[in-house]
Protein backbone atom coordinates (compact mmCIF):
# COMPACT_ATOMS: atom_id res chain seq x y z
CA UNK A 1 0.00 0.00 0.00
CA UNK A 2 1.11 3.36 -0.83
CA UNK A 3 0.55 6.85 0.95
CA UNK A 4 1.29 10.19 -0.59
CA UNK A 5 0.87 12.91 2.04
CA UNK A 6 0.76 16.82 1.52
CA UNK A 7 2.78 18.33 4.19
CA UNK A 8 6.35 17.61 5.66
CA UNK A 9 5.96 19.59 8.21
CA UNK A 10 6.19 18.43 11.83
CA UNK A 11 1.98 17.38 11.88
CA UNK A 12 3.12 15.21 8.43
CA UNK A 13 6.33 13.78 9.95
CA UNK A 14 5.19 13.37 13.65
CA UNK A 15 1.39 12.46 13.35
CA UNK A 16 0.06 11.19 9.95
CA UNK A 17 3.15 9.88 8.33
CA UNK A 18 4.63 7.61 11.57
CA UNK A 19 1.08 6.08 11.44
CA UNK A 20 1.08 5.54 7.89
CA UNK A 21 4.40 3.46 8.05
CA UNK A 22 3.70 1.83 11.27
CA UNK A 23 0.72 0.63 9.47
CA UNK A 24 2.88 -1.03 6.88
CA UNK A 25 2.42 2.14 4.00
CA UNK A 26 5.36 3.01 1.68
CA UNK A 27 5.09 7.01 2.12
CA UNK A 28 6.11 9.69 -0.09
CA UNK A 29 5.60 13.28 1.48
CA UNK A 30 4.81 16.19 -0.78
CA UNK A 31 5.97 19.90 0.12
CA UNK A 32 6.98 22.81 -0.73
CA UNK A 33 9.91 23.43 1.15
CA UNK A 34 12.91 22.86 -0.42
CA UNK A 35 14.98 22.13 3.02
CA UNK A 36 12.25 19.76 4.12
CA UNK A 37 11.94 17.70 0.62
CA UNK A 38 15.76 17.59 0.24
CA UNK A 39 16.45 16.31 4.10
CA UNK A 40 13.99 13.89 3.56
CA UNK A 41 15.50 12.68 0.23
CA UNK A 42 18.78 12.85 1.53
CA UNK A 43 18.32 10.99 5.07
CA UNK A 44 15.13 8.42 3.93
CA UNK A 45 14.50 8.27 7.46
CA UNK A 46 14.08 10.12 11.07
CA UNK A 47 13.31 9.25 14.40
CA UNK A 48 9.94 10.25 16.18
CA UNK A 49 10.66 11.74 20.01
CA UNK A 50 7.64 11.23 22.46
CA UNK A 51 8.03 13.92 25.21
CA UNK A 52 6.62 12.60 28.71
CA UNK A 53 8.23 11.64 31.77
CA UNK A 54 10.78 9.97 29.59
CA UNK A 55 11.81 9.77 25.65
CA UNK A 56 10.84 7.61 24.07
CA UNK A 57 11.99 7.22 20.39
CA UNK A 58 10.68 5.35 17.47
CA UNK A 59 12.34 5.47 13.54
CA UNK A 60 10.42 6.16 10.91
CA UNK A 61 12.03 4.55 7.99
CA UNK A 62 12.64 4.69 3.55
CA UNK A 63 10.75 7.76 3.48
CA UNK A 64 10.91 9.84 0.16
CA UNK A 65 9.63 13.71 -0.96
CA UNK A 66 8.36 14.92 -3.64
CA UNK A 67 8.61 19.26 -4.55
CA UNK A 68 4.87 20.42 -5.11
CA UNK A 69 6.29 22.33 -8.17
CA UNK A 70 7.83 18.79 -9.81
CA UNK A 71 4.32 17.63 -11.21
CA UNK A 72 5.72 14.92 -13.16
CA UNK A 73 7.02 12.81 -9.83
CA UNK A 74 3.21 13.85 -8.74
CA UNK A 75 1.41 12.57 -11.31
CA UNK A 76 2.93 9.44 -10.87
CA UNK A 77 3.18 9.11 -7.10
CA UNK A 78 -0.63 10.18 -7.05
CA UNK A 79 -1.41 7.56 -9.93
CA UNK A 80 0.33 4.66 -7.71
CA UNK A 81 -1.25 5.77 -4.35
CA UNK A 82 -4.11 4.06 -2.15
CA UNK A 83 -4.32 6.88 0.56
CA UNK A 84 -3.38 10.58 0.07
CA UNK A 85 -3.59 12.87 3.22
CA UNK A 86 -2.85 16.50 3.55
CA UNK A 87 -1.61 18.38 6.97
CA UNK A 88 -1.18 21.77 5.18
CA UNK A 89 -3.67 24.18 7.25
CA UNK A 90 -7.15 24.61 6.64
CA UNK A 91 -6.38 27.82 4.50
CA UNK A 92 -4.78 25.61 2.31
CA UNK A 93 -6.90 22.89 1.07
CA UNK A 94 -8.76 24.66 -1.58
CA UNK A 95 -5.50 25.49 -3.19
CA UNK A 96 -4.35 21.70 -2.74
CA UNK A 97 -7.30 20.16 -4.57
CA UNK A 98 -7.07 22.48 -6.85
CA UNK A 99 -3.49 20.84 -7.27
CA UNK A 100 -4.93 17.17 -6.54
CA UNK A 101 -7.83 18.06 -9.08
CA UNK A 102 -5.13 17.77 -12.10
CA UNK A 103 -3.04 15.16 -11.21
CA UNK A 104 -6.32 13.01 -10.11
CA UNK A 105 -7.14 13.79 -14.16
CA UNK A 106 -3.50 12.40 -15.04
CA UNK A 107 -4.28 9.18 -12.98
CA UNK A 108 -8.00 8.49 -14.10
CA UNK A 109 -6.01 7.71 -17.31
CA UNK A 110 -3.91 5.18 -16.12
CA UNK A 111 -5.05 4.05 -13.02
CA UNK A 112 -9.37 3.38 -11.81
CA UNK A 113 -8.44 2.02 -8.75
CA UNK A 114 -9.94 2.56 -5.29
CA UNK A 115 -8.58 5.13 -2.93
CA UNK A 116 -9.20 7.57 -0.01
CA UNK A 117 -8.33 11.16 0.37
CA UNK A 118 -8.42 12.21 3.62
CA UNK A 119 -7.59 16.11 4.99
CA UNK A 120 -6.07 16.11 8.19
CA UNK A 121 -7.14 19.28 10.01
CA UNK A 122 -7.58 21.62 12.62
CA UNK A 123 -10.85 22.72 10.74
CA UNK A 124 -14.58 21.40 11.03
CA UNK A 125 -15.36 18.48 8.16
CA UNK A 126 -11.84 19.50 6.47
CA UNK A 127 -11.87 16.52 3.97
CA UNK A 128 -15.41 18.14 2.46
CA UNK A 129 -13.67 21.43 1.72
CA UNK A 130 -10.98 19.55 0.12
CA UNK A 131 -13.24 17.25 -1.97
CA UNK A 132 -15.56 20.46 -3.03
CA UNK A 133 -12.47 21.73 -4.83
CA UNK A 134 -11.12 18.79 -6.50
CA UNK A 135 -14.80 17.92 -7.76
CA UNK A 136 -14.90 21.70 -9.13
CA UNK A 137 -13.99 21.78 -12.67
CA UNK A 138 -13.09 18.12 -12.88
CA UNK A 139 -13.88 16.20 -16.32
CA UNK A 140 -16.76 14.11 -16.41
CA UNK A 141 -14.57 10.92 -16.69
CA UNK A 142 -12.82 12.18 -13.36
CA UNK A 143 -16.29 12.83 -11.74
CA UNK A 144 -17.92 9.71 -12.13
CA UNK A 145 -14.37 8.34 -11.07
CA UNK A 146 -14.62 10.55 -7.63
CA UNK A 147 -18.14 9.28 -7.04
CA UNK A 148 -17.49 5.28 -7.82
CA UNK A 149 -14.16 4.86 -6.79
CA UNK A 150 -12.43 7.29 -4.14
CA UNK A 151 -13.55 8.03 -0.27
CA UNK A 152 -13.96 11.26 0.85
CA UNK A 153 -14.29 10.52 4.86
CA UNK A 154 -13.90 13.84 7.46
CA UNK A 155 -11.43 12.99 10.16
CA UNK A 156 -10.55 14.37 13.48
CA UNK A 157 -6.64 14.71 14.35
CA UNK A 158 -5.42 15.52 17.67
CA UNK A 159 -1.59 15.78 18.69
CA UNK A 160 0.51 18.47 20.04
CA UNK A 161 3.68 18.27 17.79
CA UNK A 162 5.50 21.46 19.56
CA UNK A 163 8.63 23.73 17.88
CA UNK A 164 10.30 22.06 21.06
CA UNK A 165 14.64 22.64 21.37
CA UNK A 166 15.88 19.40 22.25
CA UNK A 167 18.98 17.25 20.43
CA UNK A 168 18.05 15.53 17.11
CA UNK A 169 20.12 13.60 15.26
CA UNK A 170 18.89 14.66 12.05
CA UNK A 171 17.15 17.25 11.04
CA UNK A 172 13.96 16.27 10.00
CA UNK A 173 13.60 14.46 13.68
CA UNK A 174 10.53 15.35 15.49
CA UNK A 175 9.34 15.43 18.96
CA UNK A 176 5.71 14.80 19.92
CA UNK A 177 3.48 14.76 22.63
CA UNK A 178 2.81 11.11 23.96
CA UNK A 179 -1.15 11.31 23.62
CA UNK A 180 -2.25 11.24 19.89
CA UNK A 181 -6.10 10.69 18.53
CA UNK A 182 -7.16 10.27 14.72
CA UNK A 183 -10.78 9.63 14.17
CA UNK A 184 -12.14 8.56 11.10
CA UNK A 185 -15.11 8.67 9.66
CA UNK A 186 -16.04 4.91 9.11
CA UNK A 187 -19.00 4.69 6.45
CA UNK A 188 -16.76 6.71 3.87
CA UNK A 189 -13.55 4.71 3.92
CA UNK A 190 -13.26 2.81 0.58
CA UNK A 191 -10.08 0.43 1.34
CA UNK A 192 -7.69 2.18 3.80
CA UNK A 193 -9.68 0.57 6.91
CA UNK A 194 -6.94 -0.61 9.02
CA UNK A 195 -4.77 2.40 10.07
CA UNK A 196 -2.81 1.56 13.49
CA UNK A 197 -3.70 4.01 15.72
CA UNK A 198 -6.46 5.37 14.11
CA UNK A 199 -10.21 4.94 15.31
CA UNK A 200 -13.14 4.00 12.84
CA UNK A 201 -16.16 5.67 14.20
CA UNK A 202 -19.91 5.81 12.94
CA UNK A 203 -20.97 9.85 13.63
CA UNK A 204 -17.95 12.29 13.30
CA UNK A 205 -19.44 15.06 14.24
CA UNK A 206 -18.98 14.90 18.17
CA UNK A 207 -15.60 14.05 17.96
CA UNK A 208 -14.81 17.06 15.71
CA UNK A 209 -16.59 19.26 17.52
CA UNK A 210 -15.58 17.84 20.99
CA UNK A 211 -11.87 18.05 19.90
CA UNK A 212 -12.20 21.54 18.49
CA UNK A 213 -13.99 23.14 21.60
CA UNK A 214 -11.94 21.29 24.31
CA UNK A 215 -8.16 21.22 22.96
CA UNK A 216 -8.20 23.44 20.44
CA UNK A 217 -10.99 26.47 21.91
CA UNK A 218 -8.68 26.17 25.66
CA UNK A 219 -4.95 26.02 24.38
CA UNK A 220 -5.89 29.29 22.00
CA UNK A 221 -7.54 30.53 25.38
CA UNK A 222 -4.02 30.08 27.50
CA UNK A 223 -1.99 30.95 24.51
CA UNK A 224 -3.36 34.43 24.63
CA UNK A 225 -4.04 35.13 27.78
CA UNK A 226 -0.31 34.26 28.81
CA UNK A 227 0.75 36.09 26.08
CA UNK A 228 -0.90 39.37 27.31
CA UNK A 229 0.12 38.53 30.86
CA UNK A 230 4.07 37.98 29.48
CA UNK A 231 4.63 33.79 29.98
CA UNK A 232 6.06 32.12 27.07
CA UNK A 233 5.34 28.37 27.82
CA UNK A 234 1.26 26.84 27.46
CA UNK A 235 2.22 24.86 30.83
CA UNK A 236 3.75 27.81 32.87
CA UNK A 237 0.26 29.75 32.32
CA UNK A 238 -1.51 26.80 32.99
CA UNK A 239 -0.18 25.53 35.98
CA UNK A 240 1.21 28.79 37.59
CA UNK A 241 -1.46 31.57 36.81
CA UNK A 242 -4.64 30.76 38.62
CA UNK A 243 -6.69 33.22 36.92
CA UNK A 244 -5.84 31.61 33.22
CA UNK A 245 -5.86 28.09 34.96
CA UNK A 246 -9.23 28.72 35.76
CA UNK A 247 -10.35 30.28 32.25
CA UNK A 248 -9.07 27.10 30.42
CA UNK A 249 -11.06 24.99 33.14
CA UNK A 250 -14.37 27.38 32.47
CA UNK A 251 -13.80 27.04 28.98
CA UNK A 252 -14.53 23.83 29.18
CA UNK A 253 -16.71 23.53 31.70
CA UNK A 254 -19.24 25.93 29.10
CA UNK A 255 -17.94 23.79 26.43
CA UNK A 256 -19.33 20.42 27.98
CA UNK A 257 -22.35 22.01 28.17
CA UNK A 258 -23.10 22.95 25.32
CA UNK A 259 -21.87 19.58 23.68
CA UNK A 260 -23.90 17.62 25.83
CA UNK A 261 -26.92 19.38 25.13
CA UNK A 262 -26.50 19.27 21.51
CA UNK A 263 -24.84 15.46 21.08
CA UNK A 264 -26.08 14.18 23.97
CA UNK A 265 -22.92 13.01 25.50
CA UNK A 266 -22.52 12.78 29.08
CA UNK A 267 -21.25 15.18 31.22
CA UNK A 268 -19.35 13.05 33.03
CA UNK A 269 -17.34 11.65 30.10
CA UNK A 270 -16.64 14.92 28.83
CA UNK A 271 -15.13 16.00 32.32
CA UNK A 272 -13.42 12.72 31.88
CA UNK A 273 -11.93 14.00 28.24
CA UNK A 274 -11.22 17.56 30.18
CA UNK A 275 -9.09 16.25 32.60
CA UNK A 276 -6.71 14.58 30.05
CA UNK A 277 -6.52 17.74 27.94
CA UNK A 278 -5.86 19.77 31.07
CA UNK A 279 -2.87 17.26 31.75
CA UNK A 280 -1.66 17.61 28.45
CA UNK A 281 -1.36 21.25 28.65
CA UNK A 282 0.51 20.76 32.09
CA UNK A 283 3.52 19.04 30.25
CA UNK A 284 6.56 20.59 30.88
CA UNK A 285 8.40 18.59 28.68
CA UNK A 286 6.36 19.67 25.41
CA UNK A 287 7.93 23.39 26.32
CA UNK A 288 5.08 24.64 23.90
CA UNK A 289 5.82 28.11 23.12
CA UNK A 290 2.12 30.67 23.23
CA UNK A 291 3.36 32.21 20.07
CA UNK A 292 3.14 29.14 18.38
CA UNK A 293 0.02 28.39 20.06
CA UNK A 294 -1.36 31.73 19.32
CA UNK A 295 -0.14 32.11 15.67
CA UNK A 296 -2.66 33.00 12.98
CA UNK A 297 -5.06 34.54 14.87
CA UNK A 298 -7.33 35.87 12.23
CA UNK A 299 -7.96 31.97 11.70
CA UNK A 300 -8.37 31.01 15.17
CA UNK A 301 -10.79 33.60 15.45
CA UNK A 302 -12.76 33.42 11.96
CA UNK A 303 -16.30 31.95 12.54
CA UNK A 304 -16.16 27.79 12.06
CA UNK A 305 -12.92 27.82 13.77
CA UNK A 306 -12.23 27.01 17.96
CA UNK A 307 -13.26 29.84 19.30
CA UNK A 308 -16.70 31.38 17.77
CA UNK A 309 -17.61 28.21 16.74
CA UNK A 310 -18.12 26.85 20.23
CA UNK A 311 -19.09 30.62 21.63
CA UNK A 312 -22.19 30.71 18.70
CA UNK A 313 -23.31 27.43 20.19
CA UNK A 314 -23.44 28.54 23.97
CA UNK A 315 -25.55 31.52 22.55
CA UNK A 316 -27.89 29.25 20.62
CA UNK A 317 -28.31 27.08 23.65
CA UNK A 318 -28.88 30.19 25.77
CA UNK A 319 -25.50 29.05 27.43
CA UNK A 320 -23.35 30.80 29.84
CA UNK A 321 -19.81 31.97 27.66
CA UNK A 322 -17.66 34.19 29.69
CA UNK A 323 -14.63 32.27 29.82
CA UNK A 324 -15.04 31.95 25.78
CA UNK A 325 -15.59 35.53 25.21
CA UNK A 326 -12.20 35.53 27.10
CA UNK A 327 -10.48 33.42 25.20
CA UNK A 328 -12.15 35.50 21.84
CA UNK A 329 -11.01 38.95 23.77
CA UNK A 330 -7.62 38.15 24.57
CA UNK A 331 -7.09 36.81 21.02
CA UNK A 332 -7.57 40.35 19.40
CA UNK A 333 -4.56 41.64 22.08
CA UNK A 334 -2.45 39.11 20.83
CA UNK A 335 0.20 41.42 19.20
CA UNK A 336 3.50 39.06 18.55
CA UNK A 337 5.23 41.17 16.17
CA UNK A 338 6.52 38.44 14.24
CA UNK A 339 3.32 37.20 13.10
CA UNK A 340 1.63 39.05 9.89
CA UNK A 341 -1.72 37.82 10.51
CA UNK A 342 -1.73 39.28 14.71
CA UNK A 343 -0.14 42.27 13.16
CA UNK A 344 -3.03 42.83 10.21
CA UNK A 345 -5.24 42.57 13.43
CA UNK A 346 -3.92 45.09 15.18
CA UNK A 347 -3.72 47.46 12.23
CA UNK A 348 -7.32 46.83 11.66
CA UNK A 349 -8.07 47.86 14.87
CA UNK A 350 -6.07 50.56 14.51
CA UNK A 351 -8.00 51.79 11.09
CA UNK A 352 -11.32 50.86 12.04
CA UNK A 353 -12.11 49.89 15.15
CA UNK A 354 -12.35 47.18 17.29
CA UNK A 355 -15.97 46.48 16.90
CA UNK A 356 -15.66 46.21 12.97
CA UNK A 357 -12.28 44.55 13.45
CA UNK A 358 -14.35 41.92 15.22
CA UNK A 359 -16.83 41.58 12.98
CA UNK A 360 -14.49 41.36 10.24
CA UNK A 361 -12.18 38.88 11.99
CA UNK A 362 -15.26 36.56 13.16
CA UNK A 363 -18.23 36.86 10.35
CA UNK A 364 -20.37 37.70 13.03
CA UNK A 365 -22.21 40.97 12.05
CA UNK A 366 -21.43 44.83 14.18
CA UNK A 367 -25.08 44.84 15.47
CA UNK A 368 -25.14 41.22 16.92
CA UNK A 369 -25.38 41.18 20.85
CA UNK A 370 -22.33 38.92 20.63
CA UNK A 371 -19.97 41.42 19.11
CA UNK A 372 -20.92 44.01 22.19
CA UNK A 373 -20.29 41.35 24.57
CA UNK A 374 -16.82 40.56 22.71
CA UNK A 375 -15.60 44.04 22.45
CA UNK A 376 -16.32 44.66 26.34
CA UNK A 377 -14.44 41.72 27.71
CA UNK A 378 -11.67 42.97 25.19
CA UNK A 379 -11.78 46.74 27.13
CA UNK A 380 -12.00 44.78 30.85
CA UNK A 381 -8.56 43.08 29.72
CA UNK A 382 -7.15 45.88 28.16
CA UNK A 383 -7.82 47.90 31.60
CA UNK A 384 -6.52 44.63 33.66
CA UNK A 385 -3.20 44.22 31.67
CA UNK A 386 -2.43 46.47 29.10
CA UNK A 387 -1.42 49.51 31.75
Amino acid sequence: MKAVHFGAGNIGRGFIGYLQYKSGYDVTFVDISDFLVDAINKYKNYTVITLSTSENKEEVKNVSAIHLKDIKALEIAVSEADLITTSIGANNLASTGNVLRDLLEKRVQVNKKELDIIACENALFATDILKRSIFDGASIELTEYLQEKVGFPNSAVDRIVPNVNIEKELPIDVAVEDFYEWDIEKDKIKINSEIKGAEYVDKLGPYLERKLFLLNGAHATIAYLGYIKNYKFIHEAVTMDEVIRNAAIGFHNEGIKALSVKHGISVEELKNYSKKIIGRFENSYLQDELSRVGRDPVRKLSANDRLVTPLKLCYELGLEANNILTGIAAGFLFDFEDDEKAQGIQNNIRTNGIVKTVSDVTGLSQDDEVITDIVRKYEELKVCYLK
